[in-house]
């Protein structure tokens, strides 16, 4: 269980946790991304809906204990506030939590921002057939601190690495589509 919180926080700063209100976090309208996230031999298959511009944010997997249990996960993001959300059977629960990143904009990063997580553009490199700026930066969760390298595409991360001590975590999109219509429901926050 404590595996999958911590990948969870890692996959929510990654995707979603860096939204600024008021402001374009992609140069893309809307998108549905599929993604396949990697720890050690473990793979988990993701989506990732946004809206507005990247105000709006989701991140869904799903965890099966087999024979026990089987249930989505959401990260949804809004501004400087996330929820993770719990789906099992139908049955939604919801806990909020502080947006670990609400300030990192890979479109403009302010130079508080590139301070703060010492973000460094690297280079430039083709992902999904999708020119990409490259960028290295770091966060802090609890006492552990996060080195991430970031693939970004007009704002939007495709690929990462992210290394807390030994541990890595990897993320790559295989699917990505554009401007496309969007569920509002992946966006809902039950009560």
């Amino acid at each position: 269980m404590k595996k999958t919180i911590l990948i969870a926080l890692m996959l929510a700063t990654a995707f979603g946790a860096w939204a600024q209100e008021n402001s374009k976090r992609y140069e893309i309208k809307s998108g549905i991304i599929k993604l396949i996230a990697t720890t050690g031999d473990h793979e988990t298959e993701e989506t990732q809906w946004f809206d507005n511009y990247g105000a709006i944010e989701s991140l869904m997997f799903t965890t099966e204990i087999p024979g026990l249990v089987k249930y989505d996960t959401y990260t949804i993001t809004k501004g400087n506030q996330a929820w993770f959300v719990n789906d099992t059977e139908g049955k939604k629960s919801s806990k909020a939590f502080d947006n670990p990143t609400p300030d990192l904009n890979f479109l403009k990063p302010t130079a508080n921002a590139i301070e703060k997580y010492k973000l460094e553009e690297i280079g430039k490199e083709t992902f999904l057939n999708r020119p990409c700026k490259k960028f290295t930066y770091e966060t802090t969760q609890g006492r552990k601190t996060c080195q991430w390298t970031v693939w970004v595409y007009k704002g939007v991360i495709l690929k990462s690495i992210a290394k807390v001590g030994k541990r890595e975590v990897f993320l790559e999109a295989t699917e990505f589509q554009e401007n496309v219509p969007v569920p509002a429901e992946v966006f809902e926050i039950p009560d």
